[in-house]
């Protein structure tokens, strides 16, 4: 009997070709070409999990894979990724069978490295310059995937080195992630041009591994250094300094650099250069004062609002239009400042408090 012919189901998307589905499929799958995108849950789902497929080709008109793209393929072992595509961040964690990953060379950002039992050996190409660690939900409990399990995969490809506790491409010059975490003085290396995506990422602090990190408070840059990538030092809520030890006019801040972080502008316009003066520090002004009164009182009230809920509670009650970013700021004060027991309920999508907690203005 002749073999039954794949179906695929190819829709446009935001101007992209997008591969949303392949039925009746054998052994080996090679995606036809044309395709520009690979969504999640194209080969199986958990409601029909696929046991059938072992090899998947991805053509080079592909330049990107969504996170579940191959999640519940019980028997794949083997995919061959397109070259070209520059983000690879793609979960493995329901392909039992997967045990060994080949990154493309073009490849520049990473995530969800190691996110499988099964998979035991990760190759990677010389030109990644940002890192995320990955963090995934375990129970009802946040773990993260610690930087030295980041580090050692990327280790094995001599492009990249730990010099002076910072883990580093060394061809593109560029930092990706903070090994060394008992410092609250932090040095980055001579030599450096870029400071990578993520590299001071403290999203993890709120895990186990917080017992072995002490937060940055105060960072030197060297005079080597040209750019700061985005979310290079996201919510690094306890920075309270960035040193530059060249001119402010051969530095490259990216506008969201600083993002969540509760004492520093996110463009970082609060950096001291060797041709500036430290500005002083902003006082806590009366609408700033008037805001997190609001968030603490809508928090203790109860019900797990989001942080759209406390930006509308401000706007109303202030009669001032306020972005998100203002009130990611004003939550961090209240937890850096404060001491607020202030926590984040994955499941409820909403912020409380994890035990009584009382300010004067109550």
């Amino acid at each position: 009997m002749p073999q039954k012919k794949t179906d695929f189901i190819i829709k446009e998307q935001g101007g992209k070709k997008v591969l949303r589905r392949c039925k009746n499929a054998g052994a080996v799958v090679t995606v036809p070409d044309g395709v520009e995108k690979i969504g999640d849950f194209v080969f199986a789902d958990d409601v029909e999990p696929n046991e059938t497929i072992k090899k998947i080709v991805i053509p080079d008109t592909v330049k990107e894979i969504s996170c579940d793209a191959f999640s519940y393929c019980e028997s794949l072992e083997q995919i061959r990724f397109p070259d070209g595509m520059e983000k690879f961040d793609i979960n493995f964690c329901h392909c039992p069978s997967v045990a060994q990953v080949t990154v493309p060379d073009s490849v520049t950002q990473v995530a969800n490295l190691c996110s499988s039992k099964a998979l035991k050996k990760i190759k990677v190409g010389p030109n990644i310059v940002a890192v995320q660690i990955s963090v995934f939900q375990k129970g009802k409990k946040m773990q993260a995937i610690t930087p030295k399990a980041v580090a050692d995969i990327l280790l094995a490809n001599p492009a990249y080195a730990v010099i002076d506790g910072f883990l580093v491409n060394k061809i593109h010059e560029t930092t990706l992630l903070r090994l060394d975490c008992d410092k609250a003085q932090v040095r980055v290396p001579k030599g450096i041009k870029e400071i990578g995506s993520n590299t001071f990422y403290e999203f993890y602090q709120h895990t186990k591994l917080a017992r072995d990190m002490l937060p940055a408070q105060k960072i030197i840059l060297p005079a080597s250094v040209q750019k700061i990538a985005r979310l290079a030092f996201m919510n690094c809520g306890s920075l309270k300094e960035v040193v530059y030890q060249g001119l402010s006019t051969d530095l490259n801040v990216d506008p969201w650099a600083f993002f969540m972080c509760a004492g520093f502008h996110k463009d970082g316009r609060e950096i001291v250069c060797k041709d500036t003066h430290k500005q002083k520090p902003k006082k806590l002004t009366n609408l700033k004062l008037e805001r997190i009164g609001i968030i603490h009182r809508r928090i203790k009230a109860g019900g797990f609002p989001t942080l759209a809920e406390l930006r509308r509670a401000c706007c109303e009650k202030l009669g001032f239009d306020f972005g998100t970013a203002t009130i990611n700021r004003d939550i961090e004060f209240l937890r850096n400042r404060f001491y607020a027991p202030l926590e984040y309920d994955y499941f409820e999508k909403g912020y409380y408090y994890a035990q009584e907690f009382s300010l004067r203005f109550d």
